[in-house]
């Protein structure tokens, strides 16, 4: 279910949901990475639907990239509470190495606004990966 289907609303609905009820930060970050990837995922399917889905895909990608960051914020969170968060930051770190190389294969393939969204994008993961670096310490 991509973000061009009419019911995908419920499908966003359903993730709002489900991350309010979940309390845990570790749990929640797990979730939260869940989530990024399969709104990059979603945005990569778009961007192979054709041009005319481009921006979309941009946008999804995006939207992905901010639920990736609130992840960070909840293992920072749970560092601050004594938790240890050495294997998801790791995961995180990985992750988000992972992200920066299939945005930067967009960025090959577009043009325009859509191009400059997602060299911002790729800045945003950037700082992700600083950020996670050092909470692998």
């Amino acid at each position: 279910l991509l973000p061009d289907n009419p019911l995908y609303i419920l499908k966003a609905g359903r993730d709002r949901i489900v991350s309010i009820l979940i309390s845990d930060p570790i749990k929640k970050a797990n979730f939260y990475l869940l989530a990024a990837d399969k709104r990059l995922n979603e945005g990569v399917f778009l961007f192979n639907k054709g041009e005319k889905k481009y921006s979309l895909g941009e946008s999804t990608i995006s939207k992905g990239e901010n639920y990736f960051e609130k992840g960070i914020s909840e293992i920072e969170m749970a560092k601050k509470q004594g938790l240890t968060v050495k294997d998801i930051s790791k995961r995180f770190h990985l992750a988000s190495l992972k992200h920066k190389e299939i945005i930067k294969g967009l960025i090959d393939k577009t043009r325009g606004d859509v191009r400059q969204g997602l060299i911002l994008d790729e800045r945003r993961v950037e700082n992700f990966e600083k950020r996670t670096n050092l909470l692998k310490q």
